[in-house]
């Protein structure tokens, strides 16, 4: 069973902070992490000093061992569910053992996307069936479908997600903590959970999503954005037949035709759900997270005083980013935004690595000119670097766009096959700890790291 949680108050992510456990401490001294309220934190030991240089062998030993754990003790990892828990505390343990002062975070939020998914897109296809007599109806239906998915995914409100059970779910951290208020604070962030899998991630179906095809064809690949852009049109047409009825009757094929999105986003979700089976996620995302340890002991050695780095596992993230939402939110107010930024590591092996210069299924966003000048930096000081290009992601999302959506400086690291599109085994039952390239994983580890200095050094001078 995992750990019994510090009773907290339970809220939700929209509309109250999530509540905050910081772990026991080691010595009866009390001190003040990242600027929350008095907080009992536990402290490096001398004995848990991390090394000044990398041991790869080691680190590699390291981040094959915990994945495997990680799948074996907690092979379900539903957003919510208890394997999500177990492997949040498995997190945790390794802050402490790092020696990082560690906290708890905790939310509440849905456990599928895809339920969420099929809803809009059920309800934008019901808007269509009943439109031609209930014109009404159908334009309160595509409306309604419409306008929900596009504040969910900008993170401006839940609206029709709230027809399905918040349920709680936390974010664990470790930080090696500024001396006094930081100049620059870095995030890096991974996630515990899994993902289903389904129809919708087919590799014949996913590599036309995922690879650039004509100019023309460009919003066939956004699929999300374009079922919510098509229930739109079709709100449109329902208002024309309210104010013209039967001489609307000739846009009926058209209608049929802008539906075609609703219908394909409703059945190849809706396979996803009723087929119900998680993946192991060995890559997506225990390769972030896994890496975030062996990252703390790298940037310890060279930290600046001013400078802080937190390390970051997320819940929730296969639900469509919710503990990052989740984390976003709770800090707002806390963490100054032109001083921190948040750098997501999601699935770091199995392909290419690549920064997510553009995220957003329904209205996208572009990291700002000055993060990605620094990234290319990064990339540029070794020759090693040289496949670090930016992409667009499009459809589906890092936990760097939730904080994106709410103005924080953000950015994503992800492997992309060039030949698949998206990392190989993404979100199949094939993502096993067998699948992972570790050497890929360090080989990401290494241009963080990198990255993480340049951010200092240009920031900071």
């Amino acid at each position: 069973m995992p750990r019994k949680a510090t009773k907290t108050k339970k809220s939700e992510t929209k509309g109250a902070a999530p509540s905050r456990t910081f772990r026991r401490p080691s010595s009866k001294k009390k001190k003040k992490v990242m600027r929350h309220e008095s907080a009992k934190v536990r402290e490096l030991k001398p004995e848990e000093a991390v090394e000044s240089l990398p041991n790869r062998p080691k680190e590699k030993k390291y981040i094959d061992e915990l994945v495997r754990r990680v799948v074996d003790k907690c092979p379900r990892r539903q957003p919510t569910s208890e394997d999500e828990a177990r492997a949040l505390d498995i997190f945790l343990e390794e802050f402490e053992r790092t020696g990082l002062e560690t906290s708890e975070h905790s939310f509440r939020f849905n456990d599928s996307l895809y339920k969420n998914i099929v809803l809009h897109a059920g309800l934008g296809v019901a808007g269509t069936a009943v439109s031609g007599a209930a014109p009404l109806a159908g334009l309160a239906m595509h409306l309604l479908a419409a306008g929900s998915y596009w504040a969910d995914s900008t993170r401006k409100a839940y609206i029709l997600r709230r027809c399905f059970p918040f349920k709680p779910s936390r974010n664990v951290m470790g930080v090696l903590p500024a001396e006094g208020e930081p100049a620059l604070r870095i995030v890096f962030v991974g996630h515990a959970d899994a993902a289903f899998t389904g129809m919708t991630f087919w590799p014949s179906l996913v590599s036309l999503s995922a690879k650039e095809g004509p100019g023309i064809l460009k919003p066939l690949r956004r699929g999300v954005q374009l079922m919510v852009v098509t229930q739109l049109m079709l709100a449109g047409i329902d208002a024309m037949r309210v104010m013209f009825g039967p001489l609307t009757l000739p846009l009926r094929p058209l209608e049929y035709l802008l539906t075609l999105p609703s219908a394909i986003a409703l059945v190849l979700n809706a396979h996803v759900v009723i087929n119900d089976e998680i993946v192991p996620g060995a890559n997506d995302n225990l390769s972030g997270s896994a890496a975030l340890p062996v990252l703390a002991k790298r940037l310890a050695p060279s930290k600046q005083p001013d400078v802080e780095y937190v390390f970051c596992v997320t819940g929730c993230e296969e639900a469509s980013l919710g503990g990052a939402d989740a984390l976003a939110r709770e800090m707002e107010g806390t963490w100054d935004k032109d001083r921190t930024i948040f750098v997501a590591l999601d699935s770091i092996s199995l392909g290419d690595l690549h920064f997510l210069e553009t995220e957003g299924e329904v209205r996208p966003r572009k990291i700002p000119s000055w993060l990605s000048g620094i990234i290319q930096e990064a990339a540029a000081s070794d020759s090693r670097f040289a496949e670090v290009k930016g992409y667009e992601v499009p459809v589906g999302a890092s936990d760097a766009a939730a904080f994106q959506a709410h103005g924080w400086n953000a950015v994503g690291l992800t492997c992309l096959d060039p030949d698949y599109g998206p990392p190989r085994h993404y979100h199949l039952p094939s993502d096993t700890p067998d699948n992972l390239d570790i050497d890929k994983v360090v080989f990401s580890i290494d241009f963080v790291e990198t990255l993480a200095k340049t951010l200092v050094r240009r920031k900071l001078g």
